[in-house]
C-alpha cells in the first residue's frame, strides 16, 4: 500500500528516491461504492484490503499459561479484521476462527469471546499522560452466542458512553464467526472527518473456552508486550479508495542504501523540501554509522562528521542527549567531541554492539544518531554531507553509513526533553494554608445540604431506597433515618443513623449527590480522571474519594465509616459527582450511623485536594523501611557480597522474603501450616547474612504473610467452614482457574483458620526471629465478598437497586476480617516488629493505625490507590527485569506523587552505582504532586523549577541522569527570595534530583 510522497529526496550519483511508507502506518481506505452492509455477510468487503491478520501465537497477547487454558493453535483463536470508512463512520470486519464459543454478554461481555476496539483520536494531546482519557474510547463488539445473547456494542470507556447509532451483526460460520460493526464519528466527537485523517488504534481479539472462566486469551494488533496504555497503539491515517494517504510521516526515509564513508572518500545524499513544508513542520535527522570492524569492538572516538548545508552538527544539535553515554562495562563515553566528530561502534552491522554484554550501551542504540535541524533547512534543496575530518584515529578506517531519514512534527511541537530548561522556572512549596472554614452559609434540610464556597453555590442531595419504596426519602417506611450535620474547621461532617425497626433484614441503599452551580470541569473517583459528559460508574477500591474540580475549586466526599469505605461507588451523573452505597443492609431490629465528610477546597486541583483530605485524616506519617523483595531461593543463589551488593547499591533497610522461598516438591510456595512445618531454609540463610554484615539491625528481615489464601490440604479439610463461598456455593482458589489452584481461599475466622494465621505469624518472630512482616493484600485477596450461609458482616447484602429488595445475604472479606487483623496488627506491635502491608488500609477504623503501605505496579494506576496512605510503587514484576528499566519505574511513580522499592531486587538493582531510592527515605510526606513530592526531611522530583520548603531551610542536592546514576552535570544552585530559600533544579526530562533538608 503506498502513499503520495510530499517529501522528495535523491541520492547523488544513484537513482532518484521517493519517501517510503513507515511501515506503522495502518491505511484505512475509504469505503467507494457500493458501500458494505453491516448484514454478517462478508463478501462486500472482498475488494477491502486486511488491515492486520492474527494468524497465530506471534499475534498472542496473552494467556492463561496453565494446560487446561492456553493457546493451543489457530482453531483456538486466530482470524482477520478489516476496517473501511466514510464521512459518517468506521467499519470493523473480522473473520474470525474459534472452536469454541461463549458470550454471556452484558456486564460479562469482555470475558467472552468478542473483538475490541480501541482508538485514540487525540494522539497529539497530552503525549506525556500514558492512560485513556479525553479523546481515547475502548470498545466492545460481541457476537452474542448465537441463542438468546444477541450481538451488541459496548463502550468501555468513557464508562457510561453509548454509541445509539452504532450496527453490529454477526454471522455464524463452521470454523468460528463473521462480524461486522459501524462506529459513527459523531458520536466519538469527531467532526469533519476526511482524508489523510490520522489517529491511533488497539484490536484485540478474545477468547474464552470455559463458560464459568474470564477472558483467558487475546491477540492483538500492538507491538509486545501487551500494556493498555496509548503509547503502544498502532498509528492509523484514512486512505482513499486505493489506500493511497498523504500523510505526515514520524519518519521518511531519503536514504536506505547503505554507503562508505572514507578520509577520502566523503557520501552525499541531497533532499528538497517546499516552503509549506519547511512552514508546517519541524524536522529531525536520523541515521545510522558504524566504523566497519568483523566483531564487536568497542568503540572508535572522533570518527566521522556531518554536515547539513555546509554547516556541521555538533553536540548542541544533538536531540533527546546529553552528549555522552554509558557502556555496560561502566565506562562514560562521549557522542561526539568539540569538532562534531562522532564516537561510533566497531562492529560488523548496526546492531551486533547493542547485543553485547559489555559494549552495550545503556539507553541509546550505539550506532544511531539523532540531530534537531532548526535554522538549518531552507526551501528547494538541501544537502547532507559525511565526511572524515583527518586524524591519527580515522586516517585508514572504513566506515559506513546506513538508514538516513527525517522525521517530522508539527510546527513548535518538537521539544528536546534532554536538555535542562532555560528562563523562569516554577516555584514548588508547600501551599499557604487559607483561612478556615472555606465555606459559608451551611444549611441542612429534607436530606439536602447547602453551602457557598466562594461564588458557587454548593449543593449536596441526598436519596435512599428500601424494599417497597422509592428513591428519595425513608419516610412511611420501617427504616428511622436521622441525620446530623457538624460544620468543621477543614470539612462537612453529615451522619445517618439508620434503625431497622421490622423483624427482617433490610437493605438501605444510599446515594448523594454533589453539584455547584457553575459545574464541575473534572470528575475523579477513586483518582481517576472521568470526562464529565458521559455518565460512568466504578468501585472506589481503597481510594474512596469522589471530587468535583473546577477552574477555582474543588469539593469532594470521602467515606467516615468502615461501612461506606468498603461499600463505595462514585459515579458521574449529569455532570456532577456522585457517591453511593448500593449493598448497605441491616439486621432486624439493628442500627448503623454511616459517616462521610464533604471537603470543600480553594483550588481547582486533584492532587491539592488529595493533600488536604490527607491533613484531614492525619495520614502523613514518616516513611521509613525501604524494602526490596527475595523470591525464591536469592539467599542462597547469590554469594554473601552479591547480597550486599544488592541491599548497600539500593539503600535498603529492610528484605522482604516472599513465601517462595520455601517450596513444595512440586515448586509451589507454600503457605499457612505448609509454611510453618517446613525447613525454612531460605530465611535463616538470610538471617545470618543480615546478622553478619548489619549487626546494628539497621538492614532488618521481613518475612511474608498472607491471611486470605492457603495451600495446606489438610487444614483445607480441617476448615473446610472457612472457606470462601461464592454466590453459586462453589469455594474457590485464586483466579479460579490458571495454575493457581492450590492456593484457596480462606476467612481468618476466630476459633477456625485464624489460628493458623496467628501461628504462622508467631513461627516468623519465633523460628525465624525476622524482624517483621510484609502482609500480602492486607484486606481482601481476590474475593470481594463471601456468601456463606453461617457468616454475615451486619452490613452486606446483593440488593436490586431498582426497588431495593435484597437478592441475596453477603458479607464482605474486608470487613468479616476487620476485628482480626486489627488483633493482628496490635500484636505485631506490641512485640516491637515492623509492618509492611499490599494495599490501602481501606477502612476508616484501619486508616487511623498508620501503617506504612506499598502498592503493586502492574498497572501503574494502582498507585492511586495509595494516595490517602503511605504512597510508595513496589516495582512492576512484568516489565522491569533491569536498573534500567526500574529507573523507569520510578520515574513513573513520580508521576502519581509516589516513592519506590524493589521488587525483583536480584534482577533491578545497579551493580556499579548507587541508586536514588538509598536517599528517597525516611520521607515523612507534607504534598504529594504529579512529578514531585515534598517532605519534611527531603523533596523528590522528576521537573525542573525552585523547590523549596517555604522557609530559609538549607539543603543538600543530588542529580542522577537518564540512567539513573549520580551526576554533577546538572548542579543545583540556591536561591533566596523574599527570605526564602529554594534549590534551583534545571534537569532534562528522565533525570531527577533528591534535595535533603539540612
Amino acid at each position: 500500500m503506498k502513499k503520495i510522497p510530499s517529501l522528495t529526496a535523491a541520492l547523488l550519483a544513484a537513482a532518484s528516491l521517493s519517501a517510503a511508507p513507515a511501515p506503522e502506518y495502518k491505511y484505512i481506505p475509504f469505503d467507494v461504492d457500493p458501500p458494505v452492509v453491516i448484514d454478517g455477510k462478508i463478501s462486500d468487503w472482498s475488494s477491502i484490503s486486511t488491515l492486520d491478520a492474527f494468524p497465530g501465537r506471534e499475534t498472542l497477547g496473552w494467556d492463561r499459561g496453565s494446560k487446561a487454558y492456553r493457546y493451543s493453535g489457530p482453531e483456538d483463536l486466530s482470524g482477520t479484521v478489516k476496517m473501511t470508512w466514510r464521512q459518517h463512520g468506521l467499519f470493523v470486519m473480522a473473520q474470525v476462527t474459534d472452536n469454541v464459543h461463549i458470550q454471556q454478554g452484558g456486564s460479562k461481555t469482555w470475558g467472552g469471546d468478542h473483538l475490541e476496539v480501541r482508538l485514540d483520536m487525540t494522539p497529539n494531546a497530552d503525549k506525556t499522560r500514558k492512560e485513556f482519557g479525553e479523546g481515547q474510547f475502548m470498545i466492545q463488539l460481541s457476537p452474542g452466542d448465537f441463542k438468546s445473547v444477541k450481538p451488541e456494542i459496548r463502550v468501555l470507556y468513557p464508562q457510561g458512553m453509548t454509541l445509539p447509532g452504532g450496527q453490529i451483526a454477526v454471522e455464524k460460520t463452521d470454523a468460528g464467526y463473521n462480524l461486522e460493526a459501524f462506529i459513527p464519528w459523531a458520536e466519538l466527537d469527531q467532526k469533519n472527518v476526511t482524508f489523510n485523517r490520522t489517529f491511533k488504534l488497539e484490536v484485540l481479539l478474545s477468547d474464552t473456552d470455559f463458560v464459568q472462566e474470564n477472558q483467558q486469551k487475546f491477540m492483538m494488533l500492538g507491538p509486545k508486550p501487551y500494556t493498555k496504555y496509548r503509547d503502544r497503539m498502532v498509528p492509523a491515517v484514512l486512505a482513499d479508495g486505493s489506500g493511497n494517504a498523504q500523510v505526515t510521516q514520524p519518519e521518511k526515509v531519503i536514504s536506505s542504501q547503505e554507503k562508505l564513508v572514507k578520509r577520502d572518500h566523503p557520501s552525499q545524499i541531497e533532499f528538497t523540501l517546499s516552503k509549506q513544508e519547511l512552514d508546517q513542520y519541524d524536522y529531525l535527522l536520523t541515521f545510522q554509522a558504524r566504523a566497519d570492524f568483523a566483531t564487536p569492538g568497542g568503540y572508535a572516538m572522533t570518527m566521522l562528521n556531518c554536515d547539513v548545508n555546509n554547516t556541521t552538527l555538533r553536540t548542541e544539535h544533538l536531540f533527546n542527549s546529553d552528549g555522552v553515554f554509558t557502556a555496560k562495562y561502566g565506562k562514560t563515553l562521549p557522542i561526539m567531541d568539540a569538532s562534531g566528530a562522532l564516537t561510533l561502534p566497531w562492529s560488523p552491522d548496526y546492531e551486533a554492539i547493542d547485543k553485547h554484554k559489555q559494549y552495550a550501551p545503556l539507553g541509546r542504540k550505539s550506532a544511531e544518531f539523532t540531530f534537531a535541524l532548526a535554522g538549518l533547512l531552507k526551501p528547494g534543496k538541501n544537502v547532507i554531507k559525511f565526511k572524515v575530518i583527518p586524524n591519527r584515529r580515522n586516517s585508514n578506517v572504513d566506515m559506513y553509513v546506513g538508514k538516513v531519514a527525517l522525521q517530522m512534527y508539527p510546527k513548535g511541537t518538537l521539544v528536546d526533553t534532554t536538555r535542562p530548561p532555560q528562563g523562569k522556572l516554577n516555584i514548588y512549596e508547600p501551599e499557604t494554608l487559607p483561612d478556615a472554614p472555606l465555606y459559608s452559609a451551611l444549611t441542612s434540610r429534607d436530606n439536602t445540604v447547602r453551602f457557598q464556597l466562594g461564588n458557587a453555590a454548593v449543593t449536596l442531595r441526598s436519596e435512599f431506597l428500601t424494599a417497597n419504596g422509592k428513591w428519595g426519602s425513608l419516610q412511611g417506611t420501617p427504616i428511622g433515618h436521622t441525620r446530623t450535620v457538624e460544620a468543621g474547621e477543614s470539612y462537612i461532617l453529615v451522619r445517618d443513623k439508620f434503625v431497622n425497626r421490622s423483624n427482617a433484614m433490610a437493605a438501605i441503599l444510599q446515594r448523594h449527590t454533589l453539584e455547584t452551580s457553575d459545574g464541575f470541569k473534572k470528575i475523579y473517583i477513586g483518582g481517576n480522571e472521568f470526562p464529565t459528559r458521559f455518565n460512568a460508574e466504578c468501585n472506589t477500591d481503597s481510594n474512596p474519594t469522589i471530587i468535583g474540580v473546577s477552574d477555582q475549586y474543588s469539593v469532594g466526599m470521602l467515606p467516615w465509616c468502615d461501612a461506606l469505605s468498603v461499600h463505595c461507588t462514585g459515579a458521574v451523573f449529569n455532570g456532577k459527582a456522585q457517591m453511593a452505597d448500593y449493598q448497605f443492609a441491616l439486621g432486624a431490629n439493628a442500627e448503623y450511623t454511616v459517616e462521610f465528610i464533604i471537603v470543600p477546597w480553594n483550588k481547582g486541583d486533584y492532587f491539592s485536594w488529595i493533600n488536604q483530605a490527607r491533613r484531614i485524616l492525619d495520614v502523613n506519617m514518616p516513611i521509613t523501611l525501604l524494602p526490596g523483595l527475595w523470591i525464591g531461593d536469592a539467599a542462597t543463589r547469590y554469594s554473601d557480597s552479591r547480597q550486599k551488593l544488592m541491599i548497600d547499591n539500593t539503600g535498603l533497610n529492610a528484605v522482604i522474603q516472599s513465601n517462595n522461598c520455601q517450596r513444595n516438591e512440586q515448586n509451589v510456595g507454600l503457605r499457612g501450616n505448609d509454611w510453618i512445618n517446613s525447613s525454612l531454609h531460605q530465611y535463616h540463610v538470610m538471617r545470618k547474612i543480615l546478622d553478619k554484615f548489619y549487626p546494628d539491625k539497621s538492614v532488618k528481615q521481613l518475612i511474608y504473610f498472607h491471611c486470605f489464601l492457603d495451600t495446606t490440604q489438610a487444614d483445607i479439610k480441617k476448615y473446610n467452614k472457612d472457606l470462601i463461598r461464592l454466590a453459586d456455593g462453589r469455594t474457590t482458589t485464586y483466579g479460579n482457574s490458571g495454575g493457581s489452584e492450590y492456593l484457596h481461599g480462606i476467612l481468618p475466622n476466630e476459633d477456625g483458620w485464624a489460628e493458623v494465621g496467628e501461628a504462622w505469624i508467631d513461627c516468623i518472630f519465633d523460628k525465624v526471629n525476622a524482624d517483621g512482616i510484609f502482609w500480602d493484600e492486607f484486606v481482601r485477596s481476590n474475593i470481594e465478598y463471601a456468601y456463606n450461609e453461617d457468616l454475615w458482616d451486619g452490613v452486606s447484602a446483593d440488593v436490586n437497586r431498582n426497588n431495593g429488595v435484597i437478592v441475596r445475604k453477603k458479607s464482605s472479606v474486608t470487613l468479616l476480617s476487620l476485628a482480626w487483623r486489627m488483633k493482628m496488627v496490635e500484636k505485631i506491635r506490641a512485640r516491637g516488629k515492623a509492618l509492611i502491608i499490599n494495599g490501602a488500609p481501606t477502612t476508616h477504623t484501619l486508616r487511623t493505625q498508620k501503617i506504612q503501605t506499598l502498592f503493586e505496579t502492574g498497572q501503574l494506576s494502582s498507585l492511586n490507590k495509595g494516595h490517602l496512605a503511605c504512597p510508595v510503587s513496589l516495582g512492576d514484576h512484568l516489565t522491569e527485569k533491569s536498573f534500567t528499566e526500574a529507573w523507569r519505574g520510578i520515574l513513573s511513580a513520580l508521576d502519581f506523587g509516589s516513592l519506590y522499592c524493589y521488587y525483583y531486587t536480584n534482577k533491578t538493582h545497579p551493580t556499579k552505582h548507587e541508586a536514588i531510592t538509598k536517599w528517597m527515605y525516611p520521607f515523612t510526606p507534607v504534598e504529594l504532586h504529579k512529578g514531585y513530592l515534598i517532605g519534611e526531611e527531603r523533596i523528590i522530583t522528576k521537573l525542573s523549577g525552585l523547590f523549596g520548603w517555604g522557609d530559609n531551610s538549607d539543603f543538600e542536592a543530588l542529580v542522577f541522569d537518564r540512567n539513573g546514576v549520580l551526576t554533577d552535570k546538572y548542579p543545583v544552585k540556591k536561591v533566596v527570595i523574599n527570605g526564602k530559600t529554594y534549590a534551583e533544579v534545571r534537569i532534562p526530562g528522565s533525570c531527577a534530583a533528591v534535595i535533603i533538608r539540612k
